[in-house]
């Protein structure tokens, strides 16, 4: 940040003494020019004190200016012009140099004043400007409260010497107010004057067009009075908070116009702030809503469904005036155990994403071999289905220290959303590299389009080619890719020539302690 250089400072602490200034820049001068007062004329003397009047005015303002003329006049007279020492003028052409000289010295004092006022004005202006402006940048990126706060007393105690400020907002749970930069902030209570001026803030909304309301407190030890500024923060729809800025003298209408200016920043930053937080709320309950919907439909559908095929074949058989061979009551048992499975599989899917996504599901990893991992999984497969399973596992593999019911789970998924989306085989391997083991699975489906490759782990997702769209839930690949990441492997998807599609699980030897 930016530092006021070493003059400006110099020169705002000669305008805050701008009559001393003038007193004593005149009274030096004269005793300057004193001892060489018969080396010029009486009526040269008049112009080096112009010089010290150009510098007065250059650096107070009108008011030390025209006392300067006043006082450089009576010197001039006193000190240089016949009889000395008395203000009796002996000849009449020294009357005329003393009346030109004030006329002109005045004159000059205002004009030069004036300017140097209008040049301070401008100067202040834009140092204020660029304090707002360097606090608004800093807003865009600052996410807490605590910086907030740090970065408006930070510009506060540049432009206005402030001694200290606060920073009251209301809290979330309670709406009391509390301190933000105070660690203690859940035990402190604020002072009635803070109270008071909240609860008028809240009820007219149009007080932060009043000027800064300013107390003044005596200290016990005789100190001089602190002044402080209390300015509700108030945005277009509420009041957001407190600025509490305490001074060591009573500020002038710029610096408060400055207070005013940061406070309606401050505000406007709160409330959108609490706004974004508003909208990023209702954006999380409305895809909540959505992910609920989604689940209600994938429920419905892939427990309707089983479940109604169950009903209608044990409702066939128990009908007695049919007579049955036990190949054909054999043959429905087995679409009821298919059915079961599926009835199984699903309420598993939805029991898998619910403790993911509640991160109750915590790895707990046990020593295992990938075949008997993959063993695992193919029993689980329909009967119908197993055939379709081919395997490219090598002996001899390293043994794997992973959780083996999470990652059975996983390879299950994979493994039954290529048999859902082709109609051949599907081929399962593995291979060991230096740290790692690689599993795939591979299908000669139709292909993932390069578009959608990162869009069917979102959950729900069913794609837009394969067979399976009408009976998948969209889970499986979400499950299998938040399984792999808790066991610290990745998942990824290959395309296959000319067609299929081969889905890459890359797993550590074992979970690495986090």
């Amino acid at each position: 940040m930016d530092m006021p250089a070493a003059p400006n400072a110099v020169r705002d602490k000669i305008r805050r003494h701008g009559y001393l200034t003038a007193v004593g820049s005149v009274v030096l001068a004269t005793t300057m020019f004193v001892p060489f007062r018969e080396s010029l004329g009486r009526e040269q003397w008049g112009w080096l004190y112009l010089l010290v009047l150009g510098f007065v005015a250059g650096t107070a303002g009108v008011g030390p200016a025209v006392l300067s003329a006043v006082l450089s006049f009576f010197a001039w007279n006193f000190f240089f012009i016949p009889p000395f020492h008395t203000l009796l003028v002996a000849e009449r052409g020294d009357v005329v140099h003393l009346g030109v000289y004030l006329v002109v010295s005045v004159a000059v004092g205002l004009q030069t004043g004036r300017l140097r006022d209008r040049e301070a004005v401008a100067q202040r202006e834009e140092r204020h400007a660029a304090a707002l402006n360097r606090l608004s940048t800093s807003l865009v990126s600052e996410t807490s409260t605590e910086g907030l706060a740090s970065a408006a007393a930070e510009e506060l105690t540049l432009v206005v010497g402030a001694s200290s400020v606060e920073l009251w907002i209301p809290d979330e749970s309670t709406l009391a107010l509390v301190p933000v930069t105070r660690h203690e902030r859940e035990t402190v209570s604020p002072p009635d004057d803070i109270a008071s001026l909240w609860v008028l803030a809240a009820e007219d909304v149009t007080v932060h067009g009043d000027p800064p309301m300013r107390i003044e407190r005596q200290d016990a030890d005789g100190t001089p009075p602190s002044h402080r500024l209390l300015l509700p923060l108030v945005s277009a729809e509420s009041v957001e908070g407190l600025l509490e800025v305490t001074l060591d003298a009573p500020p002038d209408d710029a610096r408060a116009s400055f207070v005013t200016a940061l406070a309606h920043l401050l505000a406007a930053f709160l409330q959108s702030r609490r706004l974004n937080a508003v909208a990023m709320q209702a954006a999380a309950e409305r895809e909540a809503e959505r992910l609920r919907s989604a689940v209600v439909s994938s429920v419905s559908h892939e427990l309707k469904t089983p479940l109604a095929s169950i009903t209608a074949a044990v409702t066939d058989l128990l009908e007695t005036d049919v007579h049955r061979e036990p190949d054909d009551v054999r043959s429905k048992l087995g679409d009821v155990e298919e059915d079961l499975h599926r009835l199984d599989d699903a309420i598993a899917d939805l029991l898998d994403v619910s403790r993911l996504e509640a991160q109750a599901w915590q790895p707990r990893p046990t020593e295992f071999e990938v075949g008997e991992l993959v063993g695992a999984v193919v029993t689980r497969l329909p009967r119908s289905s197993r055939e379709r399973v081919t395997f490219a596992v090598p002996e001899g593999l390293p043994m794997l220290h992973l959780d083996f019911v999470q990652l059975s789970r996983a390879l299950h998924h994979v493994v039954g959303n290529a048999m859902e989306y082709s109609d051949g085989t599907v081929t399962v391997g593995a291979a060991a590299g230096e740290r790692d083991m690689l599993l795939w699975v591979d299908d000669s489906g139709p292909g993932i389009p390069e578009s959608e490759k990162d869009l069917v782990f979102d959950k729900f997702y069913r794609g837009t080619s394969g067979r399976a769209l009408g009976s998948s839930t969209g889970l499986g690949l979400s499950i299998a890719r938040e399984i792999i990441w808790a066991n610290g492997g990745e998942i990824a998807i290959e395309g296959r020539l000319p067609h299929g599609t081969r889905i890459l699980l890359r797993l550590p030897r074992e979970v690495e302690d986090a």
